[in-house]
Formats: C-alpha cells, structure tokens, sequence
C-alpha cells in the first residue's frame, strides 16, 4: 500500500505535467487557462500544506513556494487588463470628451 509521502509525490508530479499544459495556455491567452489557472493555484495551497506537513525539509521549502504562488498567481489572473487579456473582461470606455 502507498505511503503518504509516495502518494504525495505522485500528485505533485501529475500537477507538474498541468503546469506544462497550463503555462503553454496561459502563455498563448487562451481563455480556458484562466479559469484552469485560478483552480489549479488555489487547490495547490492545500498541497502545499500537505507538503510542509508530510515532505520533510524540501517539501517543506516546496511548499512554502506552493502556497505563495497559490495566492498570488489566482490574484493577478483577476486583475482588470488581465481578464481583458484572456477575453474575460471587456476594456472599460475611456472618458468622453
């Protein structure tokens, strides 16, 4: 039967392949990635916790990064001129002279 740690390490893997996936979209501003990355960081702040609690010293310091970037990743992606990037959001109309 698979440890913990093992399982843990089988689930960071397959997030690391969505990563791929995810950064190509993100990259190219395809509208799926956006939803797709605002999931995706935010369930990672829960693995990272659990590796901190479960991955010793490096997935101590792996999970640390993990939760940043689930905070701060989902954050930019709901900025205004962002959303308009991915075709969320429409650009708001300037002032009218």
């Amino acid at each position: 039967m698979a440890t913990g740690p093992f399982v843990l390490a089988v689930v960071v893997i397959i997030f690391g392949i969505f990563g791929l996936a995810l950064g190509a979209g993100l990259y190219t501003g395809m509208g799926w990635a956006w939803m797709a990355g605002i999931i995706i960081y935010i369930v990672s702040i829960g693995l990272g916790v659990a590796e901190i609690v479960y991955g010793g010293m490096v997935g101590g310091i792996g999970g640390i990064i993990r939760i940043v970037a689930g905070v701060v990743i989902p954050a930019y992606l709901t900025r205004q001129n962002v959303k308009i990037f991915f075709g969320k959001s429409s650009p708001s109309p300037g002032p009218q002279t």
